[in-house]
C-alpha cells in the first residue's frame, strides 16, 4: 500500500471513529436527559442503613410505593425488593407485608413496618427493612401511589383478570379479564375490603406485572415517549451512571419468568395475633419471624447460601413475642 493511501485509510479510520464516539455521546446525553426528570436523592452508606454484607452477585433495590389517601401522612402501602442476580440472570421480586411489627432503628421502637416511612422517610424504611431482615438495601425508587393512575393512563390502560367480588367492587361485570384505565387500576390495587390486606399485596403485583406484559409490546420510540412521561412521578438515588449500568447488564436477563415472593410466605395464616400499638392497628406478630426471614434470604439468594437468622434477628423476634405476652 502506497504512503497517499495509507494516508486516506487513517483519515478514513479517524472519521468513522469520531462518528462512533459522536453516536455515544449523543445517545448518553440524551438518556441523561431523560433520567434527569426525575427526583434525586442523597446516596445512603451502608453504616446509614444496618446494611448486611453478602457473596453473592445480587443487587438488592428497594421499590417504594407511598400512599397518602389515610389524611395523616404518607406510609409505604408498597414495599417490594427487587433482586438483580447477574449470576443467574434472573428478577425476584419480594413483596414485604406492610402491617408486620419490625423494629425502627431510627425511633429505637417496635412498630408496624409501613410507619418507617411516616416516621423517618426514605432511610427509615431501609434501616428497617435491613435491621430486621438482614438486607443490604442501599438503593431505592419511590413513586408516589396515585401516580400509578397518571402511569397506566400513559400505557394506555392494562389487561386484569378480576374475580366476580373485585369485578362488584369496581361496578364492573362478573369474573374476567378486563381492559382497567388508571383511575380502575389504582382502586383495584387498593381493595382491601373483599378479602385482605395480604391479598392486596397480590394484586398490586398484578398490576405490575401488567404493567411489564404493556411495555413489553411497545417499540423503542414508544418507550422512549413513556419513560419521558413516566420519570417525573419517581425519586430515586440511583445515579444516572448506576441505572444505564443496570439497563446494559439487564439485556442478556431473563425477563419472561420474573419470580415473585411475599413475607409473610404464608400471609395471615402465619400470623400469631394482632396488636395496637401507638394508637393504631392492626399490627400483626409472626410467630416464626426468624424463620420467615430465612425464607426471604433462600427466594434471594439461593436455598444453597447457607443462611440462618442472625442473633439481631433471634432478639428481634424475642421482642415482638414479648410485645404479645408470649
Amino acid at each position: 500500500m502506497s504512503i497517499k493511501a495509507k494516508k486516506r485509510l487513517v483519515i478514513a479510520l479517524s472519521i468513522v471513529l469520531v462518528l462512533i464516539i459522536g453516536v455515544f455521546a449523543g445517545v448518553n446525553l440524551y438518556a441523561d436527559s431523560l433520567l434527569n426528570r426525575m427526583g434525586r436523592t442523597e446516596s445512603f452508606s451502608d453504616d446509614d442503613v444496618y446494611s448486611y454484607e453478602s457473596d453473592r452477585n445480587i443487587d438488592n433495590i428497594a421499590l417504594l410505593g407511598i400512599d397518602a389517601d389515610n389524611g395523616s401522612g404518607a406510609r409505604t402501602d408498597v414495599m417490594k425488593i427487587i433482586s438483580l442476580d447477574f449470576d443467574n440472570k434472573k428478577i425476584k421480586i419480594s413483596s414485604l407485608q406492610r402491617d408486620n411489627i419490625v423494629y425502627q432503628p431510627l425511633m429505637d421502637r417496635y412498630e408496624k413496618l409501613n410507619h418507617a416511612y411516616w416516621r423517618s422517610g426514605v432511610q427509615g424504611t431501609l434501616s428497617a427493612i435491613n435491621y430486621n431482615f438482614d438486607l443490604n438495601v442501599t438503593q431505592y425508587v419511590l413513586f408516589d401511589f396515585d401516580s400509578v393512575e397518571e402511569i397506566v393512563d400513559i400505557l394506555g390502560g392494562v389487561d386484569i383478570q378480576l374475580t366476580s367480588s373485585e369485578a362488584g367492587f369496581l361496578g364492573l361485570g362478573g369474573a374476567g379479564t378486563y381492559h382497567l384505565n388508571g383511575s380502575q387500576a389504582l382502586r383495584y390495587s387498593r381493595i382491601r375490603a373483599v378479602d385482605s390486606d395480604y391479598v392486596r399485596m397480590s394484586r398490586q403485583n398484578n398490576v405490575i406485572d401488567a404493567l411489564i406484559s404493556t411495555l413489553k409490546d411497545k417499540s423503542l420510540i414508544e418507550l422512549l415517549n413513556i419513560v419521558d412521561d413516566v420519570l417525573p412521578y419517581i425519586e430515586t438515588n440511583l445515579s444516572n451512571r448506576a441505572i444505564k449500568s443496570y439497563v446494559t447488564r439487564l439485556l442478556g436477563f431473563d425477563l419472561s419468568n420474573i419470580e415473585q415472593y411475599q413475607f409473610p410466605k404464608d400471609g395471615y395464616d402465619s400470623q400469631l395475633t394482632s396488636l395496637t400499638l401507638y394508637g393504631y392497628s392492626p399490627q400483626y406478630v409472626l410467630k416464626d419471624f426468624s424463620g420467615e426471614v430465612e425464607s426471604l434470604h433462600h427466594f434471594i439468594y439461593g436455598e444453597d447460601s447457607g443462611y440462618t437468622a442472625s442473633e439481631r434477628v433471634l432478639q428481634v423476634e424475642k421482642d415482638i413475642l414479648a410485645l404479645a405476652g408470649y
